[in-house]
């Protein structure tokens, strides 16, 4: 099992600014700020043409591009949204084949064996193509990875830490000092870092966190994350767009927290409770803080039907490496994967999916 906690250093690759090109540092977190970057990030990238791609499934990713979009609005071409999914990775290639002679902006997206050979693909067709590639990113990231992807970008920041989600980084290098965007990029910490949010700051983030879950159940899901990127970027968090988005979820929420709650399984392992359930279209943090205040369990695991994805949440104690036994991915007490397709009315289908996870706690802790 992997051991809990969070790592101390960070990786850094500066193929931009340092003469050591493809040499990687391990930094501590809290002092990204004291590399003071900004002012040759600003220099870079104020002429500069922009296209942002970004996570699509949390606050974190939306709040990344939004930082983005605050600073250097008149210079973006395109926005870019994805998950870490093989098949939304392979589509991120085909679409991103043509951008050329622009800074291409990578935040908030981790590597996993499934994405890394098409993000490799992806890279070296940035760079063939006259780009400037930088990703900034807060996810565990292996050595052997981080040794690979370095050689194909320009500056790369990256790996789990206790400090920074990559709102925050990309607030740190790209991004002017304002009250707004202080703001922002606190609400965004808290949210993604697990942390304790109280008054109207949790209900924002708890908003935001159905608003984004909405519009990727739904269509026209790139326009409408563009559109939300472009309020969040003001701090404009209450409007008509966003409002009636959550009252959509809210709506739907209700009968598929009945199914999440029907469908409900413990088993246990090393003294360990695990939750299971499965529904559709929740969002990933309130069905599996749901399933671990309703059970006591230690870990929960939800899989949303619409998406074959298991969503994991720990309570003291991590899920990572199950997601990593399954080739996905996220950090220690927040991860997913991708799994095969079932149907949640069938109850030996669930039966079996349980059991497949029983089987690799077993080996995990």
């Amino acid at each position: 099992m992997a051991k809990l906690g969070r790592n101390k250093l960070i990786y850094i690759a500066d193929n931009l600014f340092s003469s050591r090109r493809n040499k990687i540092m391990k930094i501590r977190p809290e002092k990204l700020k004291a590399l003071n970057l900004f002012p040759k990030f600003h220099s870079l990238l104020e002429n500069k043409k922009i296209n942002c791609i970004t996570h699509m499934k949390d606050f974190d990713g939306i709040g990344s591009a939004s930082i983005v979009e605050s600073n250097y609005r008149k210079n973006i071409n395109a926005m870019f949204f994805t998950d870490y999914r093989k098949q939304e990775i392979a589509d991120l290639v085909e679409k991103t084949k043509m951008l050329n002679n622009s800074a291409i902006i990578i935040s908030d997206i981790g590597i996993n064996k499934d994405s890394l050979s098409g993000i490799l693909s992806m890279l070296r067709n940035f760079k063939r193509n006259n780009n400037i590639v930088i990703w900034l990113d807060h996810h565990e990231w292996d050595i052997g990875s981080v040794r690979k992807i370095a050689k194909t970008l320009d500056f790369l920041v990256c790996n789990e830490n206790e400090i920074n989600c990559a709102t925050n980084i990309v607030y740190t290098l790209l991004g002017k000092k304002t009250k707004k965007a202080e703001k922002l990029v606190h609400m965004v910490m808290l949210g993604d870092l697990h942390k304790q949010a109280k008054g109207i700051t949790e209900k924002i983030i708890q908003k935001m966190g159905y608003v984004i879950s909405q519009i990727c159940f739904q269509k026209n899901t790139a326009e409408n994350l563009r559109e939300l990127v472009g309020y969040v970027s003001d701090y404009k968090l209450e409007n008509g767009f966003i409002n009636k988005l959550y009252e959509n979820y809210l709506k739907d929420a209700k009968m598929n927290t009945i199914l999440l709650r029907k469908n409900m399984a413990e088993f246990i392992v090393k003294n360990k409770k695990f939750a299971v359930s499965f529904s559709k279209n929740l969002q990933s943090s309130f069905a599996g803080y749901f399933l671990l205040d309703h059970t006591g369990a230690d870990v929960s695991i939800f899989y949303n039907s619409s998406t074959s994805t298991f969503h994991l949440r720990g309570r003291n104690t991590e899920c990572a490496s199950f997601a990593k036994y399954f080739h996905g991915g996220g950090h220690p007490f927040a991860a997913a994967f991708e799994y095969q397709k079932i149907n949640i009315t069938k109850k030996v289908e669930r039966e079996n999916a349980i059991k497949a996870l029983e089987n690799a706690a077993k080996k995990i802790y």
